[in-house]
C-alpha cells in the first residue's frame, strides 16, 4: 500500500466526521427543555435565590449552585439562580471562582435565599479531587488540580503539557504530541491516566513515541495524584494518576443550557485550535456535546529554525445522553479522536542514529463509548450510594515509514469496568468494590516488534475511613489477578521461552491525617503497590520504527512491588497556604530498558538484520526513589499575590548506580495580580543541571557529542548524556471583557513562553542531543460563555 506520508488515507473522511461531531457540540446548545418529556418529569420542588459577595454585596456571576450533587444552576449576571431539588429539605453546595466553598442544609420554604461567598484569593475555581470509588476527596495524597482557567492561559497540546507545571510532574517528550507525563521521576504504564475515571484504552505507555490519546482543550479539570494510589485507582500506579475530567455522561442536572467555546492560537508552530462544549436539561433527560478541532505546524527553535517533523492535527468529538433524577442518573456516551502528527529525528543536518531525514508519521484513531450509573437511597442506614460504569475502545495506530509506506501498524480493543457499593456507619465511611480489564493487542507492518497478546485483570478492594477526634484514620485492601497471555510464542534469536505469565498480588495502604493546630495539617501513608510487566517488556522482538531502537522482551520478568511513604503538610492561613511533601519509594525488581553489549566486541549491539538499530532489553534491579515538593501561595499585598513551587526527585539502584530517565530538580515562581475580572502574571521556571546519569558503556565508540563516522551520526543514547540547566521567563494576562462590551461571558488571555528565545534542552528528550527545545512563543486564547 502506498500513500502520501502528509496525508495519509482516510484522513478526509475522517477529517468530516469529526467536523460532525463539532457541528453536534454546537447544535446541542441550541436545544430547550421540550414539553414532550414533561409526563417524565419528576415531582421536585423549587428552590431560588441570589449569590453575592459577602463585603460587598455586589451579585457573583457564574456561580455553581449544586443540590444533593444532582443538580445544579449557575448564577446569571444580577447573581440570581433557580432550581428544583427532589425534596423538601436539601444540602446546598455553592463555589466560584474567588471565593470559599459555601455549603449548607437548607429548606425550600425558606426561598428567596440570599448566599454571602466569603473571598478567598487563593482560589481560582471551584476544585475538588474525587475518585470514582468514595465519591469523595482523598485526604491523605499530595493532590493538583488545573481548572479550566489554567488550562486556556497553558493552551497546552497534550496532557503532559497541561500539567508539568504542577510540582513533582515533568513529561517525557518525542516531539510536541507524543509526550508522556512523568511523575516523581515514574513514567509509562507507573502513571495512570483516565479520562473520567476509566483508562483511555489506547498504547499512550508502551514507547516514547505514542502520544495520550485525550485533546485536553474541552477538559473541565485535571486532576493529579502523586505517589501510589493504586488502592483506589489500580495496581500500577507506583507514579501516581492522572484523571481528566470532561462530564461525557452527564451526571447532574442544569437548569438551564450550559455552553462554552473558545479558540487558541500560538506562533511557535503557527498552529491553533477550536472547541466547545453544551448542555441542555429536558426533564428529566440530559444531553451533551463537546468537540475539538487543532491544528500546528513544524515548532520553532530559538533563533527561529523549525524543528522538521513536528506538526500535528487532531480531532476530537463526544455526545453524552443521561436520565437524570433525585436518587441518581443513569447515562452514556461515545467519543472519537484522531491525530495525526510526526515524530522529529533530524535538525541541521545531524540524524539520529537508526533514524533518516523523513522521520516518523503517526496516525492515531480511537472511539470509545461507556455506560455510568449512580444510585442513592433516600434514607440507606449502611449503603450510602452505589455507582457503575463500564466502557469499551477501539483503538488503531499507524506509523508511516519515508516515503508513505506502513512501517508499522497498531490495533487494540479494550475493556472494562467498575462496581462500588458506598457504605457509611457507626463513625466509619468506606467502600467495597471491584474492577475489571481485557485489552488484545495487535501488531504488523514492514518493521515490527510488538507481539499480540491479551491482558486481562481482575481486582476486588475494599476502604474505610473513621473520625477519631481531630485524626482521621485510612486503610484499605486491594486483591489483583492479572494474566499476560502471548497469541504468538514463536522464540526468536533473542526471546526464548516465550509463555502466559500470571500475576496476583495483595496491595494496601494506611494512612493518618490529624489537625496539628495553628491552621496545620498533617498525614502520613503508607502504601504497598505492585506492577506486572507489560506486554511490551515480556515479549517484544524486533524494531519500534518510531523510537529509532530494536526492542527485545524477557518473558521471565517478574513482577515490580513498591512500598511507598508519603509524609504531607498543609497550611492555609488567611493570606499564605503552603503544602509540602516527601516521600521514599522502594521498589523490588525495578524494570528498565537498557542498550544491550555485543559480548565479543563490548561495543553497543546492533539488531541482527539491518544493524541499524541499537538493542535495547530489559532489566531488573531494586531501587530507591526520595523526593519532596513544595507549593507556597502568599498574599502580601491586596490584590497580589506570589506562587511558589519546587520539586526534587533522586533515584538509585540497589548497588548505587544512578537510574536513567530521572528528571532535575525544578523550580517555578509566578508574581500576580489577582483582579476580579482579570489576571496579570509574570513567571519564571528553572532546572538544576543535569549531571545525574549513569554511566556508558566502557569502550562504546560514541560520545554525547554527534559526530560522522562512515556517513552516519553517532553518539550515545541520550540518558547517558548529562543536560544544562535552564532558566525561562513567561507572562500572562487574562481580562474578561464588560458586560456591557458583548452579551456572553468573554475572556481574553494573551501568553509569552520562552521570552529570551533562550535555547535549552530537555534532559528527557530521547533527540536532546540533535534538537533544542521550542523557542519564544505567543499566545492568545479567547473563552465565551452565557
Amino acid at each position: 500500500m502506498t500513500m502520501a506520508l502528509s496525508v495519509p488515507a482516510g484522513r478526509t473522511a475522517r477529517s468530516w466526521s469529526s467536523l460532525v461531531l463539532l457541528a453536534g457540540a454546537i447544535g446541542v446548545g441550541l436545544l430547550q427543555p421540550s414539553d414532550l418529556h414533561a409526563r417524565w418529569a419528576i415531582q421536585e420542588t423549587v428552590i431560588h435565590g441570589s449569590v453575592v459577595d459577602g463585603v460587598r454585596g455586589s451579585p457573583v456571576r457564574s456561580a455553581l449552585v449544586r443540590v444533593d450533587g444532582l443538580v445544579r444552576a449557575t448564577t446569571d449576571t444580577e447573581g440570581n439562580f433557580r432550581l428544583e431539588a427532589g425534596s423538601e429539605a436539601a444540602t446546598m453546595r455553592v463555589e466560584a471562582p474567588g471565593y470559599r466553598v459555601w455549603e449548607s442544609r437548607i429548606e425550600a420554604a425558606a426561598s428567596p435565599l440570599r448566599i454571602r461567598l466569603e473571598a478567598d484569593p487563593f482560589r481560582v475555581a471551584a476544585l475538588e479531587v474525587r475518585s470514582r470509588a468514595t465519591g469523595r476527596a482523598s485526604s491523605l495524597q499530595p493532590a493538583a488540580i488545573v481548572d479550566a482557567r489554567q488550562l486556556a492561559e497553558r493552551m497546552a497540546t497534550s496532557v503532559a503539557a497541561a500539567v508539568v507545571s504542577e510540582p513533582g510532574v515533568t513529561m517525557r517528550t518525542n516531539g510536541p504530541m507524543a509526550s508522556q507525563p512523568v511523575i516523581r521521576g515514574l513514567a509509562g504504564d507507573r502513571v495512570m491516566v483516565l479520562e473520567d475515571g476509566l483508562r483511555t484504552g489506547d498504547i499512550a505507555t508502551t514507547a516514547p513515541d505514542h502520544a495520550v490519546s485525550i485533546e485536553p482543550a474541552t477538559a473541565r479539570q485535571i486532576d493529579v495524584i502523586r505517589g501510589p494510589a493504586g488502592l483506589l485507582y489500580g495496581s500500577n500506579t507506583l507514579g501516581g494518576v492522572i484523571n481528566v475530567r470532561r462530564e461525557g455522561v452527564p451526571r447532574e442536572r442544569p437548569d438551564r443550557v450550559e455552553w462554552s467555546a473558545a479558540s487558541y492560537g500560538e506562533s511557535v508552530n503557527r498552529g491553533g485550535s477550536l472547541a466547545g462544549w453544551a448542555r441542555a436539561g429536558m426533564r428529566p433527560w440530559v444531553v451533551q456535546g463537546d468537540g475539538a478541532v487543532r491544528r500546528s505546524s513544524d515548532t520553532r527553535t530559538p533563533g527561529g529554525v523549525p524543528l522538521p517533523n513536528t506538526d500535528l492535527r487532531v480531532e476530537d468529538g463526544g455526545f453524552g445522553l443521561s436520565l437524570v433524577g433525585d436518587q441518581g442518573m443513569l447515562g452514556g456516551a461515545v467519543r472519537g479522536y484522531q491525530a495525526s502528527y510526526g515524530v522529529p529525528s533530524s535538525f541541521q543536518g545531524l540524524t539520529l542514529p537508526g533514524s533518516h531525514d523523513g522521520g516518523v508519521y503517526v496516525d492515531v484513531h480511537r472511539l470509545a463509548g461507556r455506560v455510568d450509573g449512580e444510585w442513592t437511597p433516600r434514607a440507606g442506614e449502611w449503603v450510602q450510594g452505589v455507582t457503575g460504569g463500564v466502557n469499551a475502545i477501539r483503538f488503531k495506530q499507524w506509523e508511516y515509514e519515508q516515503g508513505g509506506f506502513v512501517g508499522t501498524r497498531f490495533g487494540q480493543l479494550a475493556a472494562g469496568g467498575d462496581l462500588v457499593v458506598r457504605l457509611q456507619g457507626g463513625g466509619h465511611r468506606g467502600a467495597l468494590g471491584t474492577s475489571i480489564q481485557w485489552k488484545d493487542l495487535r501488531a504488523e507492518g514492514s518493521f515490527t516488534g510488538t507481539r499480540p497478546a491479551q491482558h486481562r485483570a481482575l481486582a476486588v478492594f475494599a476502604v474505610d475511613e473513621v473520625e477519631l477526634g481531630p485524626v482521621q484514620v485510612l486503610g484499605g485492601l486491594r486483591l489483583d489477578r492479572i494474566d499476560l497471555i502471548p497469541l504468538d510464542s514463536t522464540e526468536t534469536l533473542l526471546v526464548r521461552d516465550v509463555r502466559t505469565r500470571p500475576f496476583s498480588a495483595a496491595t494496601g495502604a494506611v494512612g493518618l491525617r490529624a489537625h496539628l493546630g495553628a491552621g496545620w495539617i498533617g498525614s502520613v501513608q503508607v502504601a504497598r503497590a505492585f506492577r506486572p510487566p507489560s506486554i511490551e517488556e515480556l515479549f517484544s522482538a524486533g524494531p519500534h520504527l518510531a523510537s529509532y531502537a530494536y526492542e527485545v522482551g524477557n518473558p521471565s520478568l517478574e513482577a515490580e512491588r513498591g512500598t511507598g511513604i508519603d509524609v504531607f503538610l498543609e497550611h492555609a492561613g488567611p493570606r499564605s497556604r503552603v503544602q509540602l511533601s516527601a516521600f521514599v519509594m522502594s521498589l523490588d525488581g525495578y524494570v528498565l530498558f537498557a542498550p544491550v553489549l555485543d559480548e565479543e566486541t563490548g561495543l553497543l549491539l546492533r539488531d541482527p538484520r539491518l544493524r541499524r538499530y541499537v538493542v535495547y532489553a530489559p532489566e531488573q534491579t531494586d531501587a530507591r526513589l526520595t523526593g519532596m515538593e513544595l507549593r507556597v501561595q502568599l498574599l502580601p499585598l491586596e490584590n497580589w499575590g506570589v506562587d511558589l513551587a519546587a520539586d526534587m526527585v533522586r533515584g538509585r539502584a540497589s548497588g548505587g548506580e544512578l537510574l536513567s530517565n530521572i528528571p532535575p530538580a525544578s523550580g517555578r515562581i509566578e508574581f500576580r495580580y489577582l483582579g476580579r475580572e482579570g489576571t496579570a502574571a509574570l513567571f519564571l521556571e528553572g532546572r538544576r543541571p543535569h549531571r545525574a546519569t549513569p554511566a556508558p558503556p566502557a569502550g562504546a565508540e560514541a560520545t554525547c557529542e554527534p559526530r560522522s563516522m562512515d556517513g552516519e551520526v553517532v553518539v550515545l543514547p541520550s540518558h547517558f548524556c548529562p543536560t544544562d540547566g535552564m532558566l525561562l521567563v513567561g507572562a500572562t494576562l487574562s481580562r474578561t471583557l464588560p458586560t456591557a462590551w458583548t452579551a456572553w461571558e468573554t475572556r481574553i488571555t494573551l501568553g509569552v513562553d520562552n521570552l529570551l528565545d533562550t535555547t535549552w534542552r530537555d534532559p528527557l528528550w530521547r533527540a536532546k542531543e540533535v534538537a533544542p527545545q521550542p523557542g519564544r512563543n505567543l499566545r492568545l486564547a479567547v473563552q465565551v460563555a452565557p
